[in-house]
């Protein structure tokens, strides 16, 4: 909605030396004046903000659109001047909609003691009625829209708040309508209300959004055609034409005919509401007598039933002692079959685990101390290239955990396994390193298919100096 103005250095009202306050957009300017007796005179016509009192100036923006701008040093707490090209244009559109409904319109308009300034006041055409309209594009909070809405209502004026925002969070708040721009921004006759009025469907019992050019509203407020109506708490789905979407709303413009139709339908409604529940209690009496009638009989089959049901829990008592004393010889051999079997695997682990020590000890009876320093050292060169930083033996012992091999860790992180035993390979966890020596241990290491083959490093280390475990 860009028009090519001075953003927040421009106003539509201005006051002159002899007339007063002007107007850029009426064709008079409000005073009987040609826009030549102010735009580009010699001399200058001393023009001033009505608002802070600082020099303005007559422009024309590159769509000719007539306004009035502020010389240089103007005061940083001018609300005229921090208002954005926006916010002036939709005043525009205001006024022109409120002339075009034959009203007169004003803009910048303040109140007497200051309580409030309108951004356009329309009048009606014999004087006796106000009402203001405020564009309204920045952030506001529910309370303060609410507050300065009050103020207006003190002084017995009332208001209509209007935003080109895609989101309006006050909207229900306080009397309110949401508008879409023109494709040319300066045309009021194509802004388009596309939230705030609705019309109340009795056949459907519920509202409807009702969509019309923004001059079409403002006449219809400024007649008296359409009031603010608070939206029942059973009616505040607004069904959107043309699709069966929904939006929740708590407000709305609309016509007397309409709020009076949603009261007449929620009247219907109890009406209906009433009888239903008396037609369900009367039903609800008869079926009571019939649920007594039911209660009684039930009660008598039920003291059968007990009686019954008392001989069949003495035989099933009996049985089930019976078969206590079954599940009780079953669980007793269960426990002791569970028992020599619990014997047998640990008979069976201990005979792993002597099996690995035997296997470990002949894996590491072929390196001496010489070579297993000498693998360490490749080792911690490696991880020095891969990690920045030297691989180190924590405890530098064979461990069971680890596959009989020795852990060794960069920082605290574990870098991988030196020399774990082919047999106990299963010990290490997943993905874990392997150092080996030489293309001999590492084909050990892999036949045993427990360690991706890629996991597994070597040095091409030779097989000598073969001592004792070490």
């Amino acid at each position: 909605m860009d028009i090519n103005c001075d953003g927040g250095h421009m106003a539509f009202t201005a006051v002159h030396p002899e007339r007063g306050r002007i107007d850029a957009t009426l064709t008079d300017l409000g005073q009987g004046l040609e826009w030549k007796h102010v735009y580009r005179t010699q001399p200058r016509t001393r023009l001033t903000c009505p608002e802070c009192g600082h020099g303005v100036h007559a422009k024309l923006s590159p769509r000719r659109m007539r306004y009035f701008a502020h010389d240089p040093g103007r005061s940083p707490h001018c609300q005229l001047s921090m208002e954005s090209a926006d916010h002036h244009l939709l005043k525009r559109v205001l006024a022109e909609a409120i002339r075009r409904a034959g009203w007169s319109a004003e803009l910048e308009v303040p109140a007497p003691d200051g309580a409030w300034r309108a951004d356009v006041m329309a009048t009606s055409p014999a004087g006796g009625q106000r009402m203001a309209w405020e564009a309204q594009l920045s952030p506001i909070t529910d309370d303060d829209i609410e507050m300065r809405t009050d103020r207006y209502a003190a002084d017995q004026v009332h208001v209509c708040w209007v935003s080109s925002r895609d989101r309006v969070p006050w909207l229900c708040t306080v009397p309110a309508i949401a508008v879409t721009p023109a494709s040319q921004p300066t045309d009021a006759e194509q802004w388009k209300v596309h939230d705030g009025l609705a019309r109340f469907d009795y056949g459907r019992g519920g509202w409807a959004q009702v969509d019309v050019t923004l001059t079409t509203f403002v006449r219809w407020v400024l007649a008296g055609d359409l009031v603010f109506h608070t939206i029942g708490l059973r009616y505040r789905r607004i069904h959107l034409p043309g699709s069966n979407a929904t939006m929740r709303r708590s407000a709305s413009w609309t016509t007397p005919r309409s709020a009076e139709a949603e009261s007449r339908h929620e009247t219907m409604r109890q009406q209906q509401e009433a009888a239903k529940r008396a037609r369900e209690e009367r039903a609800r009496e008869a079926d009571e007598h019939r649920k007594q009638a039911e209660r009684e009989r039930q009660r008598r089959e039920e003291e059968q039933r007990r009686a019954e049901a008392q001989e069949r829990h003495r035989q099933m008592t009996i049985a089930l002692e019976r078969q206590r004393a079954v599940w009780e010889a079953e669980r007793r051999e269960q426990q002791r079959q569970q028992e020599e079997q619990a014997l047998r695997e640990e008979h069976a682990r201990r005979e792993r685990d002597r099996r690995e020590q035997a296997a470990a000890q002949q894996w590491w009876s072929g390196v001496s101390a010489a070579q297993l320093t000498e693998l360490l050292d490749h080792v911690a060169a490696l991880a020095v290239s891969e990690r920045a930083a030297r691989a180190l033996p924590v405890s530098g012992q064979v461990e069971r955990e680890h596959g009989y091999g020795i852990a060794v860790h960069t920082g605290r992180l574990l870098y991988g396994v030196v020399r774990p035993c082919p047999h106990s390979l299963g010990r290490l966890p997943t993905s874990t390193r392997v150092f080996v020596r030489n293309a001999r241990e590492k084909a050990l290491i892999i036949a045993m298919d427990l360690v991706d083959a890629d996991l597994v490093t070597h040095f091409n280390l030779p097989d000598h100096e073969q001592t004792a475990l070490l």
